[in-house]
């Protein structure tokens, strides 16, 4: 009898054990579908087409859902009170006879009168006669009325035609189609955040796999896993068949994505209809014939990289050409980890002698010394020319000038080799990556005729020769570059690989914004280029590193940010001595002193100034016009006021300034000196000079340095150079907005009372607290504390006598009120000629704003832009303003201890809640901004007051732990459990606990691989 078989999870192509299922008439049960989604489109259309073909025939690889929709029929048809029979067949293993035999059986002992369904998965390859009988014998039991569902491999194609007149289901309509991601994510839970197609490309067995990936590195791996077994699977399976794509599918697999020109570049024909057949019938390969595009899945994982060593050990000679083709697509970075996986290390020098610049421009300098290492006591002069380059070129991004030298005179030796092993473009590209350093000895190229490289000029070596342009006139020369808007900055150079020609430009674009004070967002490009010289740094490419972080920290410094990288520059500086190039060193010597002015050491950055100005020529203007601008600046900021007023006196005004940069320190000796109608006068005579627009950022540098000390300059300027263009700078407030509140006591006005209610009750007029004994009274306290809370909205008599009075009837308590007013009138110092301090309007009684302030007041102001944000302010004024906010609150709000105090306890609860979410905002803010000595003094400000808010404890240990302070974590969590567990009977929520523990192991989340 039929052999059938049951489905649990419909996605996955595992194989249950067999069972019988007979039909509804003979008491057997349905097909058991756990967790199955029913594929409804694809079942309709079998069932319309079902009378009119001789089979149906489900053709696709593994992972495809083929027997899950066998199931699916299987269950339909039972269901079906007119039908109800249906078997399904595992023909795994069978051959032609057995498969002939069991029709006949089935012809035996199933009705047609009933229509009955015969599915059969996994149908066995058959040719010849065993082909035609299996055939013949469908056909035949099709006409009594039978249907036939069959399910198998690609391979099986010479059945599938056999069977012409079946209707075939493919690969491409088992797909989840985007209309069917809804059902899918509803029945299987996947989570709404994943990008089905991109992790799955719509293959069912991958799509159901996704419930079970969290983030967490076990499910990640299983994910990886499965996706990695369908390839083997396919790949197996075109191996077992001698299916003339096995070689370009295990081709797709190595090289895991590009463009199907590729495999033109190197010679390897494809026809279309071999590209047409591999997105036809193995869709999970990702080939796209009309966009010329192919992408498999996973290709950065463990179980895809497993994969492709065991095929690189299986099949060396398909790596090999795997590797041309990424070098064609200029892809190194996967080329170099296929490359790491060959055996024989003569295949991978191969590659690295017949692309000898690639592996330097790309970074991939590690991979160069690994392969010359491999080959073991060789000297240069047996190695290939190419490989000799290729060494040459890696010392020279690898920063080992020494080497570089060696190997430099082994070409010098060798040169005339160079012509028939080196290609032209390869060639090119050399001599423009060493002519980064021109003026270092011994590393220099031989020279060759120029039409050896005429006419093969590549985009790598124009990008380098136009680097070396750029940087020397904005290092070493005037400056002024314009640059072409193909030269992107480093948020363009986000993707996976590295190009140091890319990088260089990218470094060069970003120094000319900050020159020219046109960013944008400093802080994304300062991450972008703090991500790109760890990368660099992890391939061991040094030198370019160094150059990046140089040119960060001159963006920050142009910009306001923070000192970040105090050894930016000596690094830098130390490199350049190394190379010889005594513009750079000069550069990072100013660079170095800006540094040391930012962090308040004068002396030292005088002394660089002095430096630069000894050393450099007139011909480096940028230089020397930032070094006379350092002087300037350092001078200024170490000197009293006393003494530069005398000097003041000693400037000549009567001569226009010949240099912005002359115009400038003239101007900014008048602001410190506080000579505001010399400055007006200076600034007439020399506008055109103070506005130059290629100076603007060096003069906003200049202004914000010295900050109020030259804060006149800023009034008879535009508000360009004042730095609130700058990042650290005070942002001028948005029409119709108040300036950055948090106004200091000695800004009060004339008149002014000043009512503090955090700590206590206390009143000041004119920045002393108020001794008249009025104010000892109790009742007048109450009620100005009372109105003051109402921050100048008026409160209603009735409201207040309830509160303060509430066992005195509405009588007694308004005369009270009546006493109370006058006694607060008269502590205020109220008269009917002077400041109206208490307002009445109807029932209604208030303070008058404009006399009378109060620490709430300033809370509320700070504490609004703290937690909902202004759209100028900077991490920097978010941090200031905390600890403003810090020092305002000097302790839980006054509660007076005399009538109803319900609406102070609500106040002080709610003013006490606002503390800790503010100084929480500052902690995170500061932790971006790595100052770990902010953060923790806010942190502990905030656990003061909520010891046992559990988001508190989390980003206290958090903190501690970015801190070092492992033993304070320890104390802290230990110590909340005690208080939990003996005074509130509780656990710590699940959150801190995790928290807790991944701070002690170690855990770390790992991120979806995509």
């Amino acid at each position: 009898m039929a052999q059938v078989k049951t489905c649990d999870l419909v996605e996955t192509e595992q194989k249950p054990p067999e069972g019988e299922t007979g039909g509804a008439q003979e008491g057997v049960s349905v097909p058991t579908l756990r967790r199955a989604v029913h594929r409804a489109r694809i079942l309709r259309d079998i069932k319309l087409r079902a009378n009119e073909v001789s089979a149906t025939i489900v053709i696709a690889p593994d992972g495809f859902g083929k027997t899950t929709l066998l199931c699916q029929r299987v269950a339909e048809v039972q269901r079906d009170s007119s039908r109800g029979v249906a078997r399904m067949i595992d023909a795994a293993g069978m051959d032609g006879e057995e498969l002939y035999g069991l029709l006949g059986e089935l012809e035996m002992h199933l009705d047609a009168r009933l229509r009955p369904l015969v599915a059969i998965d996994n149908l066995p390859t058959l040719h010849g006669a065993a082909l035609e009988g299996v055939a013949g014998r469908m056909r035949s039991l099709h006409r009594r009325g039978f249907e036939f569902l069959l399910a198998c491999l690609p391979g099986n194609r010479a059945f599938a035609n056999g069977m012409g007149d079946a209707y075939k289901v493919t690969p491409q309509a088992l797909v989840v189609r985007p209309r069917e991601y809804s059902d899918w994510t509803r029945m299987l839970g996947i989570s709404g955040e994943l990008d089905v197609y991109d992790l799955t490309q719509g293959i069912p067995a991958l799509v159901a796999m996704l419930g079970i990936v969290d983030g967490r590195q076990l499910s990640l791996e299983a994910f990886s896993r499965a996706a990695a077994a369908l390839y083997r699977g396919a790949l197996e399976e075109m191996r077992r068949g001698r299916d003339s794509l096995y070689r370009t599918a295990c081709l797709l697999v190595l090289t895991g994505a590009g463009s199907l020109r590729d495999f033109e570049r190197i010679g390897m024909r494809v026809r279309v209809q071999s590209w047409s057949r591999i997105a036809r019938e193995y869709p999970l390969f990702g080939v796209d014939v009309e966009q010329g595009t192919y992408r498999c899945l996973v290709q950065g994982s463990k179980a895809m990289g497993e994969l492709c060593r065991q095929m690189t050990r299986a099949r060396p000679l398909f790596a090999v050409r795997a590797i041309k083709i990424l070098m064609a697509a200029d892809n190194v970075d996967r080329a170099v980890h296929i490359a790491g996986m060959l055996e024989h290390t003569e295949d991978a020098l191969g590659v690295l002698t017949e692309h000898p610049t690639s592996f330097a421009l790309s970074g991939n300098v590690a991979f160069v010394r690994d392969m010359m290492e491999s080959m073991g006591d060789v000297s240069a002069a047996s190695t290939p020319v190419g490989g000799v380059l290729a060494l040459y070129l890696s010392a020279l991004m690898s920063g080992e000038f020494r080497l570089a030298r060696a190997l430099g005179s082994e070409l010098r030796r060798r040169r005339n080799e160079i012509k028939g092993e080196v290609a032209p473009e390869s060639w090119a590209q050399a001599r423009a990556l060493c002519n980064m350093w021109p003026d270092c000895r011994g590393i220099g190229l031989p020279e060759i005729d120029a039409a050896f490289t005429q006419g093969h000029a590549t985009v790598a070596s124009q990008d380098l020769e136009l680097h070396a342009r750029i940087y020397a006139e904005l290092i070493g020369g005037s400056g002024d570059v314009t640059l072409e808007s193909h030269i992107q900055g480093f948020t363009e150079l986000s993707g996976e690989g590295v190009s140091i020609p890319r990088v260089l430009l990218a470094c060069d674009r970003a120094l000319v914004d900050a020159m020219c004070g046109d960013m944008g967002d400093v802080r994304a490009m300062d991450a972008n280029m703090q991500r790109m010289a760890t990368r660099l740094l992890e391939r061991k490419v040094a030198p370019i590193a160094t150059h990046i972080r140089m040119v960060a920290a001159t963006c920050r410094l142009f910009s306001g940010l923070p000192v970040a990288d105090e050894r930016a520059f000596i690094d830098a500086g130390t490199l350049s001595v190394r190379t010889s190039d005594f513009a750079t060193q000069l550069f990072c010597l100013v660079g170095e002193g800006w540094q040391a002015l930012v962090l308040g050491q004068c002396s030292n950055a005088l002394f660089r100034a002095h430096q630069v100005l000894k050393l450099a020529t007139e011909d480096q203007r940028v230089v020397m016009a930032w070094a006379r601008m350092l002087e300037c600046c350092a001078h200024l900021a170490d000197t009293p006021r006393m003494a530069l007023d005398g000097e003041a006196d000693l400037l000549d005004l009567a001569e226009p300034a010949q240099t912005p940069a002359e115009a400038w320190t003239a101007a900014l000796r008048l602001a410190a000196a506080h000579r505001s109608s010399e400055l007006s006068a200076w600034c007439s005579l020399n506008k055109k000079m103070l506005l130059t627009k290629g100076f603007t950022a060096f003069a906003r540098q200049a202004v914000a340095v010295l900050g109020d000390k030259v804060g006149l300059i800023t009034r008879v300027l535009p508000g360009d150079y004042a730095m609130a263009a700058g990042m650290d700078s005070e942002p001028a407030p948005r029409e119709g907005e108040a300036p950055w509140e948090g106004s200091d006591d000695a800004d009060l006005l004339l008149g002014q009372v000043n009512v503090r209610l955090f700590g206590g009750f206390q009143v000041e007029r004119g920045g002393h607290v108020a001794t008249d004994a009025i104010w000892r009274r109790r009742r007048a306290c109450i009620i100005a504390a009372r109105l003051v809370l109402a921050a100048g909205a008026f409160v209603g008599r009735k409201e207040i006598g309830e509160e303060v009075w509430p066992d005195k009837d509405y009588l007694h308590a308004r005369e009270t009120l009546y006493a109370g007013l006058s006694s607060l009138r008269s502590a205020f110092g109220q008269s009917d000629d002077g400041p109206q301090y208490v307002l009445t309007q109807g029932e209604g009684v208030a303070i008058n704003t404009e006399y009378v302030v109060s620490d709430t007041m300033r809370f509320d102001a700070l504490a609004r832009d703290i937690l909902l944000g202004r759209a100028r302010t900077t991490g920097r004024q978010l941090i200031e303003a905390c600890l403003r906010l810090d020092e305002l609150y000097t302790g839980p709000l006054y509660v007076p201890n005399f009538g109803d105090t319900s609406f102070y306890v609500r106040q002080r609860r709610l003013y006490q809640t606002k503390f800790v979410d503010c100084m929480m905002r500052g902690a995170h803010v500061a932790l971006e901004l790595d100052d770990l000595p902010v953060a923790s003094w806010l942190i502990d400000a905030a656990l003061r007051q909520a010891p046992l808010r559990e988001d508190v404890i989390r980003a206290a240990m958090h903190i501690y732990d970015k801190g070092g302070r492992r033993r304070e974590v320890v104390e802290l969590y230990n110590s909340h459990v005690h208080v939990l567990e003996q005074e509130l009977h509780s656990l710590p929520e699940r959150e801190t606990q995790m928290a807790y523990e991944a701070i002690i192991h170690g855990d770390r989340e790992v991120e979806l691989l995509a």
